[in-house]
């Protein structure tokens, strides 16, 4: 049991470091997001539309942050809860947790457990994540007001949260 568990540990770390990447030519910064809908863990339609770009409502035009996770994910269980500090923080800044192919009410439950008060988003079948080229979790992307990616990070480590809170910090006073 002790060596499956090592194995798996190993297997998981091997994978936080192969993902700790900011750059990916599939979605460059600066380039438009991928338009996207999903329902959130409530059972309400989350439009990106809505949040950004030149159609954006005026009550929740803004900044949006995804963060792509699975309940499974070790390093989304540190990056979660610094998110929720940004929330607080910059309350201009919509973040929303996207989880990615997961059962929904395995989801509530997780979420519930972990006291998360992040709006998650459900990509029951990984089309949105496949949008944005979060080929692993937790992947970090920030889109500004007027719909552009500003930041796109795979991976996370303690050492990031600086970088993160800077570009919450930029995202709040565009």
């Amino acid at each position: 049991m002790r060596s499956i568990l090592m194995v798996a540990l190993l297997i998981s770390a091997a994978w936080c470091v192969d993902s700790l990447s900011t750059k990916n030519s599939d979605l460059p910064v600066g380039s438009p997001a991928p338009g996207c809908f999903a329902k959130t863990i409530d059972g309400q339609d989350f439009f990106l539309s809505r949040h950004v770009g030149p159609k954006a409502r005026i009550e929740l035009k803004g900044p949006v942050v995804f963060s792509f996770f699975t309940t499974s994910c070790l390093p989304c269980r540190k990056e979660i809860p610094f998110l929720h500090t940004l929330k607080e923080e910059y309350p201009g800044v919509s973040i929303y947790l996207v989880n990615i192919g997961e059962d929904p009410e395995t989801v509530r439950s997780y979420v519930g457990k972990m006291n998360y008060t992040i709006p998650v988003l459900l990509d029951r079948y990984g089309k949105i994540s496949e949008n944005y080229s979060a080929k692993v979790t937790p992947t970090l992307i920030a889109i500004n007001e007027s719909g552009l990616i500003d930041f796109y990070k795979q991976g996370f480590a303690g050492a990031d949260t600086s970088t993160i809170a800077e570009i919450f910090k930029r995202l709040a006073t565009d």
